[in-house]
Protein backbone atom coordinates (compact mmCIF):
# COMPACT_ATOMS: atom_id res chain seq x y z
CA UNK A 1 0.00 0.00 0.00
CA UNK A 2 1.86 3.24 -0.98
CA UNK A 3 1.43 6.53 1.47
CA UNK A 4 -1.41 8.23 -0.51
CA UNK A 5 -3.58 5.29 -0.12
CA UNK A 6 -2.41 4.81 3.60
CA UNK A 7 -3.63 8.22 4.46
CA UNK A 8 -7.27 7.33 2.28
CA UNK A 9 -7.49 4.38 4.79
CA UNK A 10 -6.68 6.54 8.05
CA UNK A 11 -9.38 9.42 7.07
CA UNK A 12 -11.78 6.37 6.33
CA UNK A 13 -10.96 4.86 9.69
CA UNK A 14 -9.95 7.33 11.49
CA UNK A 15 -9.64 4.78 14.92
CA UNK A 16 -6.64 3.28 13.23
CA UNK A 17 -4.84 6.49 13.10
CA UNK A 18 -3.65 6.38 16.86
CA UNK A 19 -2.92 2.87 16.65
CA UNK A 20 -0.90 3.35 13.75
CA UNK A 21 1.08 6.52 15.19
CA UNK A 22 1.39 4.20 18.38
CA UNK A 23 3.50 1.46 16.35
CA UNK A 24 5.68 4.74 14.87
CA UNK A 25 6.22 5.64 17.80
CA UNK A 26 7.86 2.33 18.57
CA UNK A 27 10.17 2.51 15.08
CA UNK A 28 11.12 6.42 16.32
CA UNK A 29 12.60 8.21 18.69
CA UNK A 30 9.89 10.66 19.18
CA UNK A 31 9.34 13.48 21.83
CA UNK A 32 6.74 15.90 22.89
CA UNK A 33 8.75 18.52 24.69
CA UNK A 34 8.85 20.79 21.69
CA UNK A 35 5.64 21.07 21.73
CA UNK A 36 4.68 21.86 25.40
CA UNK A 37 7.82 24.66 24.70
CA UNK A 38 5.77 25.98 21.63
CA UNK A 39 2.99 26.06 23.12
CA UNK A 40 4.03 27.66 26.78
CA UNK A 41 6.00 30.32 24.90
CA UNK A 42 2.88 30.63 22.28
CA UNK A 43 0.51 31.42 25.17
CA UNK A 44 2.76 34.15 26.93
CA UNK A 45 1.09 35.96 24.72
CA UNK A 46 -2.12 35.03 26.68
CA UNK A 47 0.05 36.51 29.84
CA UNK A 48 -0.21 39.70 28.16
CA UNK A 49 -3.77 39.06 28.47
CA UNK A 50 -3.98 38.50 31.98
CA UNK A 51 -1.76 41.63 32.49
CA UNK A 52 -4.59 43.66 31.06
CA UNK A 53 -7.26 42.46 33.33
CA UNK A 54 -5.12 42.62 36.32
CA UNK A 55 -3.96 45.81 35.97
CA UNK A 56 -7.73 46.60 36.23
CA UNK A 57 -8.38 44.87 39.50
CA UNK A 58 -4.93 46.13 40.93
CA UNK A 59 -5.34 49.76 39.66
CA UNK A 60 -8.92 50.81 39.65
CA UNK A 61 -9.22 51.64 43.59
CA UNK A 62 -5.85 54.07 43.34
CA UNK A 63 -7.56 55.52 40.13
CA UNK A 64 -10.68 56.75 41.43
CA UNK A 65 -8.93 57.70 45.04
CA UNK A 66 -8.10 61.00 45.80
CA UNK A 67 -4.79 62.38 45.06
CA UNK A 68 -4.73 60.00 41.62
CA UNK A 69 -2.55 61.94 39.00
CA UNK A 70 -5.32 61.02 36.28
CA UNK A 71 -8.40 60.75 38.56
CA UNK A 72 -11.27 58.65 37.58
CA UNK A 73 -15.36 58.69 38.87
CA UNK A 74 -16.73 55.74 39.18
CA UNK A 75 -18.43 55.61 35.97
CA UNK A 76 -15.59 56.08 34.30
CA UNK A 77 -13.49 54.06 35.68
CA UNK A 78 -16.48 51.15 34.97
CA UNK A 79 -15.54 52.68 31.37
CA UNK A 80 -12.24 51.38 31.32
CA UNK A 81 -13.04 48.11 31.67
CA UNK A 82 -16.20 48.10 29.15
CA UNK A 83 -13.68 49.61 26.87
CA UNK A 84 -11.54 47.00 26.90
CA UNK A 85 -14.27 44.56 26.06
CA UNK A 86 -15.30 46.25 22.99
CA UNK A 87 -12.08 46.27 21.88
CA UNK A 88 -11.99 42.71 22.50
CA UNK A 89 -14.98 42.18 20.15
CA UNK A 90 -12.87 43.97 17.27
CA UNK A 91 -9.79 42.14 17.83
CA UNK A 92 -11.31 38.36 16.66
CA UNK A 93 -12.00 39.61 12.85
CA UNK A 94 -8.70 41.47 12.56
CA UNK A 95 -6.86 38.11 14.07
CA UNK A 96 -9.02 35.70 12.22
CA UNK A 97 -8.55 37.90 8.59
CA UNK A 98 -4.40 37.58 9.83
CA UNK A 99 -4.15 34.14 10.89
CA UNK A 100 -5.46 32.68 7.24
CA UNK A 101 -3.68 35.21 5.54
CA UNK A 102 -0.25 35.29 7.29
CA UNK A 103 -0.26 32.26 9.90
CA UNK A 104 -1.13 31.80 12.71
CA UNK A 105 2.82 32.44 13.88
CA UNK A 106 3.09 36.14 12.64
CA UNK A 107 -0.39 36.90 13.63
CA UNK A 108 0.36 36.30 17.27
CA UNK A 109 3.53 38.20 17.18
CA UNK A 110 1.78 41.26 16.02
CA UNK A 111 -0.37 41.05 18.39
CA UNK A 112 2.31 42.21 20.64
CA UNK A 113 2.03 45.67 19.28
CA UNK A 114 -1.35 46.33 20.58
CA UNK A 115 -0.06 45.74 23.92
CA UNK A 116 2.91 47.73 23.28
CA UNK A 117 0.96 49.96 21.97
CA UNK A 118 -1.78 50.20 24.87
CA UNK A 119 0.77 50.23 27.68
CA UNK A 120 3.30 53.19 26.11
CA UNK A 121 -0.53 55.61 25.94
CA UNK A 122 -1.15 54.58 30.19
CA UNK A 123 2.70 55.77 30.83
CA UNK A 124 2.74 58.65 28.77
CA UNK A 125 -1.18 59.36 29.28
CA UNK A 126 -2.20 62.59 31.19
CA UNK A 127 -5.67 62.52 31.02
CA UNK A 128 -8.85 60.34 30.97
CA UNK A 129 -9.62 60.36 27.08
CA UNK A 130 -5.96 58.98 26.51
CA UNK A 131 -6.34 56.06 29.26
CA UNK A 132 -10.42 55.44 27.13
CA UNK A 133 -8.10 54.59 23.90
CA UNK A 134 -5.09 52.77 25.42
CA UNK A 135 -7.79 50.55 27.11
CA UNK A 136 -9.06 50.34 23.35
CA UNK A 137 -6.46 49.07 22.12
CA UNK A 138 -5.31 46.59 24.55
CA UNK A 139 -8.85 44.96 24.16
CA UNK A 140 -8.03 44.76 20.39
CA UNK A 141 -4.99 42.96 21.78
CA UNK A 142 -6.84 40.72 23.88
CA UNK A 143 -9.44 39.58 20.92
CA UNK A 144 -6.20 38.70 18.36
CA UNK A 145 -4.54 36.72 21.11
CA UNK A 146 -7.70 34.84 21.93
CA UNK A 147 -8.97 33.98 18.55
CA UNK A 148 -5.53 33.14 17.31
CA UNK A 149 -3.94 31.47 20.56
CA UNK A 150 -6.25 27.98 19.97
CA UNK A 151 -5.86 28.04 16.53
CA UNK A 152 -2.01 27.56 16.78
CA UNK A 153 -2.05 25.46 20.12
CA UNK A 154 -4.44 22.58 18.80
CA UNK A 155 -2.50 22.35 15.34
CA UNK A 156 0.86 21.76 16.74
CA UNK A 157 -0.07 19.25 19.62
CA UNK A 158 -0.53 15.12 19.10
CA UNK A 159 -3.38 14.03 20.63
CA UNK A 160 -2.90 12.47 23.74
CA UNK A 161 -1.24 16.19 24.91
CA UNK A 162 -3.78 18.35 22.82
CA UNK A 163 -6.28 18.69 25.72
CA UNK A 164 -3.24 19.44 28.56
CA UNK A 165 -1.96 22.03 26.09
CA UNK A 166 -4.87 23.56 25.15
CA UNK A 167 -5.44 24.55 29.08
CA UNK A 168 -2.18 26.55 29.07
CA UNK A 169 -4.05 29.70 27.29
CA UNK A 170 -6.14 30.04 30.74
CA UNK A 171 -3.24 28.89 32.95
CA UNK A 172 -1.15 32.10 31.46
CA UNK A 173 -4.22 34.34 31.73
CA UNK A 174 -4.08 33.80 35.14
CA UNK A 175 -0.50 34.26 35.38
CA UNK A 176 -0.64 37.28 34.14
CA UNK A 177 -3.54 38.39 36.63
CA UNK A 178 -1.79 37.62 39.22
CA UNK A 179 1.82 39.04 38.49
CA UNK A 180 0.14 42.03 38.11
CA UNK A 181 -2.03 42.09 41.03
CA UNK A 182 1.22 40.86 43.07
CA UNK A 183 3.12 43.76 41.91
CA UNK A 184 0.29 46.79 41.93
CA UNK A 185 0.12 47.18 45.54
CA UNK A 186 3.83 47.94 45.69
CA UNK A 187 4.69 50.24 43.08
CA UNK A 188 2.93 52.90 42.07
CA UNK A 189 0.13 52.29 38.62
CA UNK A 190 2.96 53.90 36.06
CA UNK A 191 5.69 51.78 37.24
CA UNK A 192 3.43 48.98 37.18
CA UNK A 193 2.60 49.78 33.42
CA UNK A 194 6.08 50.12 32.71
CA UNK A 195 6.68 46.61 33.93
CA UNK A 196 3.82 45.01 32.24
CA UNK A 197 5.83 46.24 29.00
CA UNK A 198 8.13 43.74 29.30
CA UNK A 199 6.18 40.90 29.13
CA UNK A 200 5.23 41.12 25.38
CA UNK A 201 9.11 42.35 24.78
CA UNK A 202 9.59 38.50 26.23
CA UNK A 203 7.00 37.07 24.19
CA UNK A 204 8.63 38.08 21.46
CA UNK A 205 12.16 36.88 22.19
CA UNK A 206 11.16 33.80 22.72
CA UNK A 207 7.96 32.27 20.54
CA UNK A 208 9.95 33.76 17.97
CA UNK A 209 12.73 30.70 17.07
CA UNK A 210 9.04 28.30 17.12
CA UNK A 211 7.99 27.23 13.60
CA UNK A 212 4.89 28.05 12.07
CA UNK A 213 1.70 25.68 12.25
CA UNK A 214 2.42 22.74 9.94
CA UNK A 215 -1.94 22.64 9.50
CA UNK A 216 -1.43 26.30 8.34
CA UNK A 217 2.04 25.58 6.25
CA UNK A 218 -0.19 22.36 4.63
CA UNK A 219 -3.21 24.38 3.59
CA UNK A 220 -0.99 26.84 2.05
CA UNK A 221 0.57 24.52 0.15
CA UNK A 222 4.35 24.75 1.71
CA UNK A 223 5.13 21.43 2.07
CA UNK A 224 8.90 21.31 2.46
CA UNK A 225 8.32 24.11 6.01
CA UNK A 226 5.54 21.78 7.24
CA UNK A 227 7.73 18.99 7.19
CA UNK A 228 10.73 20.88 8.46
CA UNK A 229 7.57 21.93 11.49
CA UNK A 230 6.66 18.52 11.69
CA UNK A 231 9.88 17.09 12.09
CA UNK A 232 11.24 20.04 14.83
CA UNK A 233 8.04 19.79 17.04
CA UNK A 234 7.61 15.57 17.21
CA UNK A 235 10.96 14.94 17.02
CA UNK A 236 11.62 13.08 13.70
CA UNK A 237 14.62 12.48 12.21
CA UNK A 238 13.36 10.01 9.26
CA UNK A 239 11.61 12.45 6.36
CA UNK A 240 9.75 9.69 5.21
CA UNK A 241 8.08 9.16 8.40
CA UNK A 242 7.76 13.33 8.54
CA UNK A 243 6.19 12.78 5.35
CA UNK A 244 2.89 10.60 6.39
CA UNK A 245 2.35 13.23 8.94
CA UNK A 246 1.65 15.55 6.45
CA UNK A 247 -0.31 12.84 4.53
CA UNK A 248 -2.64 12.65 7.69
CA UNK A 249 -2.61 16.70 7.71
CA UNK A 250 -3.23 17.05 3.79
CA UNK A 251 -6.53 14.57 4.19
CA UNK A 252 -7.62 16.58 7.18
CA UNK A 253 -7.61 19.89 5.80
CA UNK A 254 -10.44 21.21 2.57
CA UNK A 255 -8.82 21.25 -0.52
CA UNK A 256 -10.20 24.26 -1.77
CA UNK A 257 -9.06 26.18 1.50
CA UNK A 258 -6.77 28.44 -0.36
CA UNK A 259 -9.39 29.51 -3.07
CA UNK A 260 -11.88 30.60 -0.11
CA UNK A 261 -13.13 33.44 0.12
CA UNK A 262 -15.02 34.87 3.29
CA UNK A 263 -18.61 33.78 2.16
CA UNK A 264 -17.19 31.04 1.50
CA UNK A 265 -15.89 29.92 4.76
CA UNK A 266 -19.07 31.37 6.23
CA UNK A 267 -20.86 28.59 4.41
CA UNK A 268 -18.56 26.18 5.67
CA UNK A 269 -19.48 27.25 9.24
CA UNK A 270 -22.86 26.46 8.39
CA UNK A 271 -22.57 22.58 7.83
CA UNK A 272 -23.97 20.77 10.65
CA UNK A 273 -21.15 19.68 12.43
CA UNK A 274 -19.44 23.18 12.51
CA UNK A 275 -23.23 24.52 13.72
CA UNK A 276 -22.70 22.13 16.58
CA UNK A 277 -19.50 23.11 17.65
CA UNK A 278 -20.52 26.72 17.18
CA UNK A 279 -23.69 25.72 19.29
CA UNK A 280 -21.62 23.65 22.12
CA UNK A 281 -18.89 26.55 22.11
CA UNK A 282 -21.26 29.17 22.61
CA UNK A 283 -23.18 27.90 25.29
CA UNK A 284 -19.87 27.40 27.23
CA UNK A 285 -18.87 30.82 26.67
CA UNK A 286 -22.24 32.16 28.05
CA UNK A 287 -21.78 29.47 30.67
CA UNK A 288 -18.51 31.10 31.96
CA UNK A 289 -19.79 34.73 31.25
CA UNK A 290 -22.39 33.98 33.36
CA UNK A 291 -20.47 32.61 35.89
CA UNK A 292 -19.33 35.71 37.22
CA UNK A 293 -16.01 34.57 37.09
CA UNK A 294 -15.14 37.80 34.90
CA UNK A 295 -16.50 40.46 37.16
CA UNK A 296 -15.90 38.78 39.76
CA UNK A 297 -12.44 38.89 39.45
CA UNK A 298 -12.56 42.53 38.18
CA UNK A 299 -14.32 43.19 41.37
CA UNK A 300 -12.38 41.52 43.74
CA UNK A 301 -11.10 43.96 45.77
CA UNK A 302 -13.98 45.98 45.99
CA UNK A 303 -16.44 42.83 46.97
CA UNK A 304 -14.09 41.84 49.73
CA UNK A 305 -13.66 45.34 51.28
CA UNK A 306 -18.08 45.85 51.01
CA UNK A 307 -17.98 42.27 52.48
CA UNK A 308 -15.64 43.55 55.72
CA UNK A 309 -13.29 40.56 55.11
CA UNK A 310 -10.64 39.77 57.87
CA UNK A 311 -7.65 40.61 55.99
CA UNK A 312 -6.63 42.91 53.28
CA UNK A 313 -8.45 43.12 50.29
CA UNK A 314 -5.21 43.51 47.70
CA UNK A 315 -3.67 40.25 49.82
CA UNK A 316 -7.00 38.34 49.90
CA UNK A 317 -7.18 39.12 45.77
CA UNK A 318 -3.58 37.79 45.33
CA UNK A 319 -4.25 34.82 47.05
CA UNK A 320 -7.62 34.17 45.08
CA UNK A 321 -5.46 34.75 42.06
CA UNK A 322 -3.17 32.56 42.93
CA UNK A 323 -5.23 29.59 43.80
CA UNK A 324 -6.76 30.23 40.54
CA UNK A 325 -3.47 29.83 38.58
CA UNK A 326 -2.56 26.57 40.50
CA UNK A 327 -6.16 25.34 40.09
CA UNK A 328 -5.98 25.64 35.87
CA UNK A 329 -2.40 24.04 36.39
CA UNK A 330 -4.44 21.14 37.78
CA UNK A 331 -6.68 20.72 34.99
CA UNK A 332 -3.39 20.25 32.99
CA UNK A 333 -1.93 17.58 34.76
CA UNK A 334 -5.94 15.91 34.90
CA UNK A 335 -7.86 17.21 31.72
CA UNK A 336 -6.04 13.82 29.98
CA UNK A 337 -6.73 11.29 32.36
CA UNK A 338 -10.26 12.84 33.65
CA UNK A 339 -11.56 13.42 30.06
CA UNK A 340 -13.38 16.64 29.89
CA UNK A 341 -16.92 15.69 30.36
CA UNK A 342 -16.37 14.66 33.87
CA UNK A 343 -14.08 17.80 34.81
CA UNK A 344 -17.09 19.85 33.48
CA UNK A 345 -19.64 18.34 35.51
CA UNK A 346 -18.02 19.13 38.53
CA UNK A 347 -17.41 22.23 37.34
CA UNK A 348 -20.75 23.70 36.86
CA UNK A 349 -22.06 22.07 40.01
CA UNK A 350 -19.18 23.29 42.21
CA UNK A 351 -19.90 26.83 40.64
CA UNK A 352 -23.45 26.52 41.81
CA UNK A 353 -22.70 25.59 44.97
CA UNK A 354 -20.00 28.46 46.04
CA UNK A 355 -21.62 30.96 44.05
CA UNK A 356 -25.45 30.28 45.92
CA UNK A 357 -23.04 30.62 49.25
CA UNK A 358 -21.63 33.95 48.41
CA UNK A 359 -25.07 35.31 47.25
CA UNK A 360 -26.32 34.14 51.24
CA UNK A 361 -23.54 35.84 52.74
CA UNK A 362 -24.14 38.89 51.05
CA UNK A 363 -28.16 38.78 51.57
CA UNK A 364 -27.67 38.05 55.46
CA UNK A 365 -24.40 40.73 56.05
CA UNK A 366 -26.67 43.25 53.55
CA UNK A 367 -30.13 42.41 54.26
CA UNK A 368 -30.37 41.20 58.12
CA UNK A 369 -28.70 42.44 61.64
CA UNK A 370 -26.98 39.34 62.02
CA UNK A 371 -23.20 39.53 63.39
CA UNK A 372 -21.21 37.93 60.68
CA UNK A 373 -17.82 39.09 62.14
CA UNK A 374 -16.81 36.07 63.05
CA UNK A 375 -17.54 34.18 60.12
CA UNK A 376 -16.07 36.99 58.21
CA UNK A 377 -13.52 34.59 56.48
CA UNK A 378 -15.86 32.84 54.47
CA UNK A 379 -15.90 35.05 51.34
CA UNK A 380 -12.65 34.25 51.14
CA UNK A 381 -12.44 30.77 51.49
CA UNK A 382 -15.83 30.29 49.16
CA UNK A 383 -14.44 32.55 46.19
CA UNK A 384 -10.83 30.42 46.30
CA UNK A 385 -13.30 26.98 46.21
CA UNK A 386 -15.52 28.68 43.57
CA UNK A 387 -11.73 29.40 41.32
CA UNK A 388 -10.68 26.30 42.27
CA UNK A 389 -13.73 24.56 40.45
CA UNK A 390 -14.09 26.75 37.91
CA UNK A 391 -10.28 26.94 36.58
CA UNK A 392 -10.70 23.11 36.68
CA UNK A 393 -13.54 22.80 34.37
CA UNK A 394 -15.22 25.57 33.02
CA UNK A 395 -12.14 28.38 32.93
CA UNK A 396 -10.22 26.39 31.27
CA UNK A 397 -11.47 23.56 28.66
CA UNK A 398 -13.29 25.49 27.00
CA UNK A 399 -10.67 27.65 24.97
CA UNK A 400 -8.87 23.84 24.63
CA UNK A 401 -12.19 23.04 23.28
CA UNK A 402 -12.19 25.56 20.49
CA UNK A 403 -9.01 24.34 19.28
CA UNK A 404 -10.75 20.57 19.26
CA UNK A 405 -14.14 20.59 17.88
CA UNK A 406 -13.37 22.96 14.07
CA UNK A 407 -11.69 21.76 11.32
CA UNK A 408 -8.50 24.07 9.98
CA UNK A 409 -10.82 25.68 7.33
CA UNK A 410 -13.22 27.76 9.76
CA UNK A 411 -11.27 28.04 12.89
CA UNK A 412 -10.53 31.43 12.45
CA UNK A 413 -13.91 32.42 11.47
CA UNK A 414 -15.12 30.18 14.20
CA UNK A 415 -12.77 31.66 16.63
CA UNK A 416 -13.73 34.99 15.44
CA UNK A 417 -17.38 34.21 15.97
CA UNK A 418 -16.77 33.08 19.35
CA UNK A 419 -14.93 35.56 20.95
CA UNK A 420 -17.07 38.48 19.50
CA UNK A 421 -19.78 36.48 21.31
CA UNK A 422 -17.85 36.49 24.47
CA UNK A 423 -17.26 40.04 23.69
CA UNK A 424 -20.45 40.81 23.88
CA UNK A 425 -21.77 39.05 26.81
CA UNK A 426 -18.26 40.16 28.71
CA UNK A 427 -19.52 44.16 27.65
CA UNK A 428 -23.13 43.57 28.78
CA UNK A 429 -22.77 41.74 32.14
CA UNK A 430 -20.06 44.46 33.30
CA UNK A 431 -22.12 47.08 32.98
CA UNK A 432 -25.19 45.50 33.91
CA UNK A 433 -23.96 44.15 37.04
CA UNK A 434 -23.50 47.72 38.64
CA UNK A 435 -26.87 48.57 37.84
CA UNK A 436 -28.53 45.65 38.62
CA UNK A 437 -26.22 45.23 41.97
CA UNK A 438 -27.87 49.29 42.70
CA UNK A 439 -31.44 48.13 41.81
CA UNK A 440 -31.64 44.76 43.31
CA UNK A 441 -28.85 44.15 45.61
CA UNK A 442 -25.99 42.21 44.49
CA UNK A 443 -27.11 39.36 46.26
CA UNK A 444 -29.60 38.59 43.70
CA UNK A 445 -26.79 39.24 40.73
CA UNK A 446 -24.80 36.01 42.63
CA UNK A 447 -27.90 34.01 43.09
CA UNK A 448 -28.54 34.37 39.42
CA UNK A 449 -24.88 33.69 38.44
CA UNK A 450 -25.63 30.48 40.87
CA UNK A 451 -28.59 29.50 38.68
CA UNK A 452 -26.73 30.04 35.29
CA UNK A 453 -24.11 27.58 36.61
CA UNK A 454 -26.81 24.55 37.24
CA UNK A 455 -28.16 25.15 34.22
CA UNK A 456 -24.68 24.84 32.46
CA UNK A 457 -24.70 21.71 34.27
CA UNK A 458 -27.66 20.26 31.75
CA UNK A 459 -25.95 21.78 29.38
CA UNK A 460 -22.82 19.70 29.32
CA UNK A 461 -24.75 16.66 30.09
CA UNK A 462 -26.80 16.99 26.74
CA UNK A 463 -24.65 18.13 24.07
CA UNK A 464 -20.56 18.86 25.22
CA UNK A 465 -18.78 15.26 23.75
CA UNK A 466 -16.14 13.92 25.04
CA UNK A 467 -12.84 14.46 23.02
CA UNK A 468 -10.15 12.85 24.94
CA UNK A 469 -7.65 10.80 23.16
CA UNK A 470 -9.61 11.19 19.82
CA UNK A 471 -8.07 12.23 16.27
CA UNK A 472 -9.37 15.29 14.74
CA UNK A 473 -11.20 13.09 12.26
CA UNK A 474 -12.82 11.16 14.96
CA UNK A 475 -14.24 14.38 16.56
CA UNK A 476 -15.82 15.44 13.12
CA UNK A 477 -17.32 12.13 12.44
CA UNK A 478 -18.75 12.26 16.40
CA UNK A 479 -20.28 15.65 15.73
CA UNK A 480 -21.67 14.62 12.23
CA UNK A 481 -23.58 12.00 13.34
CA UNK A 482 -24.85 13.78 16.11
CA UNK A 483 -26.50 16.63 14.13
CA UNK A 484 -27.84 14.22 11.82
CA UNK A 485 -29.37 11.93 14.59
CA UNK A 486 -31.10 15.59 16.35
CA UNK A 487 -32.10 16.31 12.67
CA UNK A 488 -33.87 12.73 12.25
CA UNK A 489 -35.32 13.42 15.46
CA UNK A 490 -37.06 17.01 15.06
CA UNK A 491 -38.17 15.44 10.99
CA UNK A 492 -39.91 12.81 13.29
CA UNK A 493 -41.58 15.07 15.21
Amino acid sequence: MDKVNAADTLMKHPELTDICRLKMDQHSNRTQWKQWMASITATLSMTSVGTVYGWYTTSIGRLQSEGSPVPFTVDEGGWLLSLTVLGSMIGPFIGAAMADNIGRKKTLLISTLYFIIGWLMIIFGENVPSYYISRLILGVGVGVSYTTNPMYVSEVADVNIRGALGTLIATNVFTGSLFACLVGPWVSTKVLTIILLFIPLLFIVTFIWFPESPYYLAAKGRSEEAIKAISFLKGIDDRAEAKEELDIILKNINDNIDTQNFKDKLSELRLPNNLRALMIITGLIAAQQLSGSFITISYLETLFTDAQIALEPHVATSIVLAVSLVSSGLSTSTVEKAGRRPLLFASTLGTTATLAILATYILLEKKTAVDLSSVNWIPILDVIVFQIVYQVGLGTLTNALIGELFPTNVKAIAGATITVTDGILGFAISKLYQVMGELLGVYVVYYFFAGSCFLAFFFVFAFVPETKNKTFAEIQTDLTESSFKCARRRNKI
